[in-house]
């Protein structure tokens, strides 16, 4: 059985699902690391040496209160200045001070959460459900998968992309566009495809590939044109396993790896590196303004890490080392913010101490805005805290 494409035509609103595969299989012979990595653990950094100059976080809220149902599954996203929740029963966003807006009420295990301009979506990691929402307009997209998400992405004009496996194929891969409809299918019996990523205006798809080799990870990236009927390139990565992959603009994709960073042009170049000198990476985050966060250990276990922003080129523009277990970390704007049990710390893109304030309210999470404000989450509840 050969791979195959389809275009969807819109004029066609019966699309044909295939019954669900066991998800299972799949995870135990080729994605287990992937989805190991959900449920990674999040270290907290403190600052060694001390800045000349800090800001004081003040320590009363600005406006904004947020209530919602307490759980540890929660996922949570700054959401055109409020706040969205994604929980193991539904998505819910709220506006700037606190009043919920809009609410999809649903069954999810393993809660993913994703945000582009004024657009957020939750997925159920392992799971059969997607939800999107758009400001001020509440869902505009409700999927039941035929077979278990293995990943899904999302622009800031609303283009979709998710992965499932389905019966008689390794791997099938869905493109909506920015109005929010069904437009390019790759069903691959050949191969697994447990990460995608797709370009705004949904032009470009762009997936991660496993495969074996002499007993090692033989991994590349592929990447379709949605309106063409074959592979547009295919990028060899060799052994090292992928964990996510971004579009960092329309002819760039930023891939975080094993062991490397990298930044790839559409031909397959590279315009950026960064190896992790054999250090282990234990999370990421792309929600940096032009810059990728790295979270590294030079040990499997223990608190020696360090907290590196690195730009399009590969360079590193600033480091943290750091020796205190993380709660939390965010990333928004020009700002990464990190929490810990007994503070939080705000730093610019250059990992300089922008502010900080004592965890008074006893802070198990933290989103990170542009403006340079956080959302603490305690318990049920949110508070935004400013410089």
């Amino acid at each position: 059985m050969s791979d195959k494409v389809f275009h969807v035509d819109l004029r066609d609103k019966k699309t044909i699902w295939k019954r669900i595969l066991i998800f299972s299989l799949i995870a135990v012979l080729v994605i287990g690391a992937v989805v190991v990595y959900i449920f990674r653990d999040r270290l907290m950094p403190k600052v060694e040496e001390p800045h000349s100059r800090i800001a004081q976080l003040s320590a009363r809220s600005e406006s904004g209160h947020f209530t919602f149902d307490a759980n540890n599954a929660n996922q949570y996203a700054d959401f055109g200045g409020g706040l969205a929740v994604a929980s193991m029963t539904g998505l819910s966003t709220y506006d700037k001070i606190g009043t919920e807006v809009s609410i999809v009420q649903t069954q999810m295990q393993y809660p993913s959460i994703r945000t582009g301009g004024s657009y957020v979506m939750a997925f159920d990691a392992g799971g059969t459900k997607l939800h999107l929402m758009k400001e001020k307009s509440g869902s505009v997209l409700e999927l039941t998968a035929s077979s278990p998400v293995l990943d899904a992405d999302l622009t800031a004009d609303g283009c979709v992309c998710f992965c499932t496996s389905e019966v008689g194929y390794k791997s099938v891969i869905y493109v909506y566009n920015s109005d929010q409809q069904l437009i390019y299918r790759w069903m691959s019996s050949s191969q697994y495809m447990p990460v995608c990523a797709v370009s705004a205006g949904a032009e470009y798809l762009a997936v991660t590939t496993l495969g074996q080799r002499d007993g090692l990870y033989d991994s590349g990236i592929s990447v379709f044109r949605t309106d063409a009927d074959t592979v547009y390139k295919t990028i060899p990565l060799g052994n090292e396993l992928i964990y996510d992959l971004s579009f960092w603009d329309k002819s760039t994709i930023c891939v975080v790896g094993e062991q490397s960073a990298r930044w790839l042009g559409m031909n397959g170049a590279t315009v950026g590196s960064y190896g992790y000198d054999g250090a282990y990476l234990k999370d990421y985050d792309f929600g940096g303004s032009g810059f990728l966060t790295l979270m590294l250990n030079m040990y499997k276990a223990g608190n020696r890490y360090s907290v590196v922003t690195v730009g399009k080129d590969g360079n590193e523009l600033g480091r943290l080392s750091v020796d205190a277990q993380v709660l939390d970390f965010s990333v928004g704007g020009k700002y990464v913010a990190v929490l810990t049990a007994t503070e939080l710390c705000v730093y610019t893109q250059d990992m300089e101490l922008y502010a900080e304030a004592e965890n008074e309210i006893g802070a198990t999470n933290v989103v990170m805005r542009a403006d340079g404000s956080c959302i603490l989450i305690s318990g049920n509840q949110g508070t935004v805290y400013a410089p």
